[in-house]
């Protein structure tokens, strides 16, 4: 890693200083406007994502089998239903 030579220490200290430069530059955040771009398009991404998600599961439902409801004869004798008389 490290070099005995006095050329490989001023080349590993060069080369430290230029990595520096490219991580610190590369590490700088970026403007407010691409942060909120980036922002809608994850949004837009996920709502996309749910959407077809939801589609898909109604697709694939089992239709509800309309099951007929018996009629009793309560209704014949003059009640309306509610329990009051």
């Amino acid at each position: 890693m490290f070099s005995s030579t006095k050329a490989g220490h001023i080349s590993h200290i060069v080369t430290t200083a230029l990595l520096g430069q490219v991580v610190s530059s590369g590490l700088t955040p970026p403007d407010p406007s691409k942060i909120e771009h980036y922002g809608q398009l994850i949004i837009q991404a996920l709502v996309a994502l749910v959407t077809i998600w939801a589609t898909v599961r109604k697709a694939l439902q089992k239709p509800v089998e309309v099951v007929p409801q018996e009629k009793t004869g309560n209704s014949s004798a003059g009640s309306n239903g509610n329990g009051a008389e």
